[in-house]
């Protein structure tokens, strides 16, 4: 089964943005400044955090999956199917 990305992190709750980066962006208006698209934006104060490569989705690859870790507590969010916890 390919893996599935959830709406939040696992861990410490930050709302993920994946897909193109100019929708995450467009989302700034919501979400304030977003990990990892915005240099003002500060891992403590920040509502939402952007992973992924773009539009491409490449969480099937073991090589890939470090892209998709939570940018403020880098745990991999990654769910590979309804009966598993995801990867630390």
């Amino acid at each position: 089964m390919s893996p599935q990305l959830p709406e939040r992190c696992p861990n410490c709750g930050l709302i993920l943005l994946s897909g193109a980066i100019f929708d995450a962006i467009a989302k700034e208006e919501e979400f304030g400044p977003i990990l990892r698209l915005s240099t003002n934006a500060k891992p403590e104060e920040a509502k939402a955090g952007y992973v992924g490569i773009s539009s491409l989705w490449m969480g099937d690859d073991p090589k890939a999956r470090d892209f998709y870790r939570c940018p403020r507590c880098n745990t991999d969010p990654l769910i590979d199917d309804a009966s598993s916890s995801p990867r630390d």
